[in-house]
């Protein structure tokens, strides 16, 4: 092996090479040598892939408009992978001085307003299923026995009125670029139930100095936002490590509490 690529820091290639003298026989490589490019951004390897061949062999995580475009292209044909460990969700923020979301009923609000159906059908092209927590259903230690929340907009009308915003409440929702489609759709379900949205795109960078702790352009206590849309793919399928250690109780995104 040649190279490392960590979250903070990464060579320019990762080289991995074949182990022709790996135990399992019927599991040997098949592929001498493996590079993966840290140089390229997702959208230039995209084009590249879609548009000739030789440079970039394989482009993962594509968004369903990426995914129609490589699936038209002659070079290029689209794998899909219902088995992967992804997931979407919203983080609220829950640490800014006099955040309304300390109120459980508009948590609830917002979670009642998502008609995940929808959303799954018109923002990923039917790629996903609804599940109730972080963990993507074939995660080691998801729960069959959770129910997430009903699409029912009545109720997130009624429950918004209760915590005190009979006329509404004004949310900031930010995502990262990959995830426009979604957010752009969450935005408009938000506004069906009364709440009106400033919808805020955000290159990586500047969407993790809003997001991660350790790296926050202000003090969390003056970040403006209210609703962070993210995804997170558990690439060892170990939640302890991976999901919860970036989401939980004291982690880099701990916007819970």
């Amino acid at each position: 092996m040649e190279g490392f690529s960590l979250p903070d820091k990464r060579t320019d290639h990762v080289v991995l090479e074949a182990n022709p003298a790996y135990w399992d026989k019927t599991r040997l490589p098949r592929l001498q040598r493996i590079i993966f490019d840290n140089t390229l951004a997702q959208h230039d390897a995209v084009e590249l892939v879609k548009t000739g061949e030789g440079r970039v062999d394989v482009v993962s995580g594509l968004s369903p408009l990426e995914t129609l475009r490589v699936a038209q292209s002659p070079f290029a044909k689209v794998v899909k992978n219902r088995g992967n460990w992804g997931t979407l969700f919203g983080q609220f923020n829950m640490r800014k001085v006099g955040s309304p979301w300390r109120d459980v009923r508009l948590r609830q609000a917002v979670n009642m307003a998502i008609n995940r159906e929808d959303l799954i059908r018109y923002a990923t092209k039917g790629n996903g299923v609804i599940v109730p927590a972080l963990l993507a259903v074939n995660s080691f230690g998801y729960n069959p026995d959770l129910a997430p929340y009903a699409f029912d907009p009545v109720k997130a009308r009624t429950l918004l009125q209760e915590a005190g915003y009979p006329d509404g409440l004004a949310v900031t929702l930010i995502a990262p670029l990959s995830l426009e489609v979604q957010a752009t759709v969450v935005g408009k379900m938000l506004e069906q139930v009364g709440f009106t949205v400033e919808l805020q795109m955000l290159d990586p960078t500047a969407y993790n100095r809003k997001t991660r702790l350790p790296e926050l352009d202000q003090p969390a206590e003056q970040q403006a936002w209210d609703i962070a849309l993210t995804s997170w793919n558990d690439t060892v399928n170990f939640p302890p490590i991976q999901p919860y250690a970036m989401y939980a109780l004291g982690s880099a995104s701990d916007w819970v509490l």
